[in-house]
């Protein structure tokens, strides 16, 4: 008998007790969250939960009582078993917990006018625009009726660039403003803001003047929290010291405070995959802690001074910022490691990282919603999965060369572990976000040493600050600034160089799922081999490393996909969903076989872009992967704003417009983000018609010599009318024709059943010829909120009514999705998902 050596067994895997806990009740969570209606199961789940605990340990009670036999292991199994089944209960038991805390929130809630009296607790908390503070209400008025109150407000300044320079920690005011609850998402596939506000215990926002703002005449408690002063006189230092972008970068990075760094910077370090550096994460935490480590190496303390040292400096840095959970996980992980190493106890980071996610989702179940809670745990368990290359090896050579090699080392357990993180959120990241930042693999290793540079000299300065030494001041504020643009432009440089991955399919929770098993398993690996020789450690290190590969691929490949068409669309009911994309204009209108139409992105600018945040996300919840024909109707910003995003990201495949403004420099840019996406553009010069599952027919402006209009009604007149046909619905979209375009096309005009209000329902357009032309059993009216327009005319409004027609508002509504069938239609919104069933003949 012959062959190779024989290959000893890999020893049994096992994960750390707290990562095994953790990740049961998370599973059962997880199955309570998928169920439709998990909080009416918290009792029952409960309930379940400690009878299965209590079976588990009676068949424990009667293992122990036999001795060792063929008759003691089916009881240790079953109590294995029960205990796992009690978990995965109590799992469930949170998950409907949390469920029923997160009561609906309202859709475009309607302001109502107030006046408050009480404090500033914090400049810095909330990084939201316009400038925000938070404030403490203690005092509040609707009317001229005054009750006491105790709630955290967010009060906006709308007119403000920063936050006002006079608002300090513990100043009371009196402001009168319009209050506003949190409000839920207003379009499909989007997060809640109301949700944030809800995790920072935030009751809703005040939108207040700052020239309404006065000291308050009534007492109310003063003085405020040491943390919120501390925080308030840091920012205030960097303000002071530091050029503008990089002391929002020194906010951002050491407050979490993001509110006033500039989107397109934000937009570099989101599409650079180094967005963890912007905010508070663990990575600084761990920076922190290390420093600290050094001070207290540097100074020759004990293990028990050292220790204390470098606890205060991470829970008080971790207190001082708020306490995220990011934050919290790192310093849970650095106690547990570094206090088990005090009292004689190796805690590997493995079981720290359990017992970290165990302890923070007991104490409020919420938590695992957080976004930033998955990324931060879904990264480390990324990293513990890939580890590093290398070790501690000894190499031979000149004192040079053997620097050389730990240095190209060390670069290569950042770029290995950059990749663990990557492939640990891929899959959270591509449901967030939408796409994958491919430049992380390599940007991180520049970044993240800088990132600590950075820091050291940030607490440096801080340090310098308070001492009575102007040059020393001077020289950290300026070896701070160097470094900082230093920073910003190595991850300019590197977005730049390589662009995300656009990742236009939505992973599902099947995908999610078996991405999060595969890194316990690789982290469980990394973990077990540890222990054994090194042949088979090598053998287990590779599996590990496999596995946390694997676990990035899963989630980005089309898994479970429905059946998809030439329209790039799965089958679903034929709809039209006008999207709420505040004053603008977006619709998306898709056939039963997947054929999918966009008419408009709304607009866009330096501070937001609806086609990212609004129409991206719908796309992408919509199950589409690529938009077949997208039609621009005319030439002003609220209409083609978010194509750019949307062409860049490849969801367009042709973009049909009417040739204006062909050489301005928005147009150019357009056509560069089209040829990027892979997408033709096409002038409509004549009345055209689309054939396929939904038949589309695009009218060309008409003539000059009909529509005699000055200014914006120019292009608006211009608008592509098209009338698109599903099943037996005709849906009319006639862009922002106003009048004169109205009267020129109505030899052409047509009964249909539904219609896009032409320009946001304003009182020049929808004539009332017009409209009884049309005869429209439901009109869809795309505008902003108290928009500066006034749309849409309330006589526009009521021409519709009339005429006998359902009007339905996206100030009002939000999002409005319309399905037809035979006979009629039902429609539901953001605001009333219930649907309503609108008949075509009333």
């Amino acid at each position: 008998m012959s062959g190779g050596p024989l290959r000893p067994p890999l020893a049994p895997v096992r994960l750390p007790a707290p990562a095994l806990l953790w990740a049961l009740i998370a599973a059962g969570h997880a199955l309570a969250w998928l169920w439709s209606a998990p909080a009416r199961f918290h009792s029952p789940a409960l309930a379940g939960s400690l009878l299965l605990g209590a079976a588990s340990l009676a068949a424990a009670s009667a293992a122990r009582r036999r001795t060792p036999g063929p008759r003691r292991a089916p009881l240790e199994r079953a109590e294995a078993a029960l205990a796992a089944l009690a978990l995965l209960a109590a799992g469930a038991a949170l998950g409907a917990e949390a469920d029923a805390a997160a009561p609906p929130l309202p859709v475009h809630p309607r302001p109502v006018r107030v006046r408050i009296e009480g404090r500033v607790l914090d400049t810095t908390a909330l990084e939201a625009h316009p400038s925000t503070i938070l404030f403490e209400a203690r005092r509040v008025a609707v009317g001229e009726r005054w009750a006491p109150c105790r709630a955290s407000i967010a009060l906006r300044f709308r007119d403000e660039a920063g936050v006002p320079r006079w608002a300090f920690p513990g100043m009371c005011l009196a402001v009168s403003g319009e209050y506003r609850p949190p409000e839920d998402t207003r379009n499909p596939g989007t997060e809640a803001p109301g949700r944030w506000m809800e995790r920072l215990g935030v009751a809703g926002t005040v939108e207040a003047d700052p020239l309404g703002v006065a000291a308050s005449a009534d007492p109310v408690e003063r003085g405020a929290s040491a943390t919120w002063v501390w925080r308030d006189r840091i920012a205030r230092a960097f303000d002071a010291a530091l050029s503008p972008p990089v002391a929002a970068l020194a906010r951002g990075m050491i407050l979490g405070d993001r509110s006033m760094i500039a989107p397109a910077t934000r937009d570099d370090f989101r599409n650079g995959g180094t967005i963890h550096i912007l905010s508070i994460s663990g990575l600084h935490v761990c920076i922190l802690g290390g420093f600290a480590a050094l001070l207290a190496a540097a100074l020759r303390l004990t293990l028990l001074p050292s220790l204390s040292v470098e606890l205060a400096a991470v829970w008080g840095y971790t207190l001082l910022v708020g306490a995220p959970a990011s934050a919290l996980r790192a310093a849970i992980l650095w106690t547990a490691v570094r206090g088990g190493r005090a009292a004689g106890r190796e805690v590997r980071p493995f079981a720290a990282w359990g017992l970290a996610g165990l302890g923070l989702h007991l104490a409020d179940p919420r938590t695992v919603h957080d976004p930033g809670f998955q990324l931060s745990f879904a990264a480390v368990l990324g990293l513990l999965a890939a580890g590093g290359l290398g070790g501690d090896r000894e190499d031979a050579g000149p004192v040079l060369l053997r620097r050389a090699k730990r240095v190209l080392r060390g670069a290569g357990a950042i770029a290995l572990q950059s990749a663990g993180a990557t492939s640990g959120t891929a899959g959270i990241a591509a449901r967030l976000f939408g796409a994958l930042p491919a430049a992380s693999f390599f940007l991180n290793i520049a970044v993240v040493p800088l990132c600590g540079l950075f820091m050291a000299e940030a607490f440096l300065f801080l340090a310098a600050d308070h001492l009575p030494v102007p040059f020393l001041r001077g020289g950290a504020s300026g070896a701070l600034d160097a470094s900082g643009l230093l920073l910003l432009a190595v991850n300019a440089w590197g977005a730049g160089a390589v662009a995300p991955w656009p990742i236009r399919r939505v992973p599902g929770a099947g995908a999610l799922a078996a991405s999060a098993a595969l890194l316990l398993v690789g982290a469980a690996l990394r973990e077990s081999a540890r222990t054994e020789p090194p042949r088979p450690a090598r053998r287990m290190r590779r599996a590990a490393l496999a596995a946390a590969l694997a676990a990035g691929v899963i989630p980005l490949a089309p898994w479970g996909a429905a059946r998809h068409d030439a329209g790039h669309g799965p089958a679903r009911p034929a709809c039209v969903i006008a999207i709420d994309v505040g004053q603008g204009d977006a619709l998306l209108a898709r056939a039963r076989d997947g054929t999918a139409l966009l008419v408009d992105a709304g607009p866009a600018d330096e501070e937001r872009d609806q086609g990212r945040l609004a129409v991206e996300p719908l796309l992408r919840a919509e199950g589409l992967t690529r938009v077949g024909t997208a039609l621009l109707s005319h030439a002003h910003r609220d209409h083609f704003g978010g194509l750019g995003w949307l062409a860049r990201r490849g969801w367009i495949a042709a973009l049909l417009e009417n040739g204006s403004d062909a050489g301005g420099a928005w147009h150019r840019a357009l056509d560069r983000d089209l040829a990027h996406g892979g997408a033709r553009r096409v002038v409509v010069a004549r009345d055209t018609t689309l054939g396929g599952g939904a038949p589309l027919s695009v009218f060309a402006p008409p003539a000059d010599s009909l529509v005699r209009a000055r200014g914006n009604a120019v292009e608006n007149n211009r608008s592509l009318v098209a009338t698109l046909t599903l099943g037996s619905a005709r849906v009319y979209l006639p862009g922002d024709a106003e009048d004169e375009a109205e009267r020129a096309s109505l030899p052409r005009v047509k009964p249909v059943e539904i219609l896009k209000a032409p320009h946001h329902g304003s009182r020049t357009s929808s004539t009332a010829p017009w409209v009884e032309a049309l005869r429209p059993r439901i009109v869809l009216v795309s505008c902003g909120e108290k928009n500066r327009f006034g749309h849409p005319g309330r006589a526009t409004m009521g021409r519709y009514r009339l005429a006998g027609a359902s009007v339905w508002r996206t100030d009002r509504e939000g999002a409005i999705r319309v399905t037809p069938i035979q006979g009629g239609a039902w429609v539901s919104t953001r605001a009333h998902p219930r649907p309503e069933w609108i008949p075509y003949t009333p």
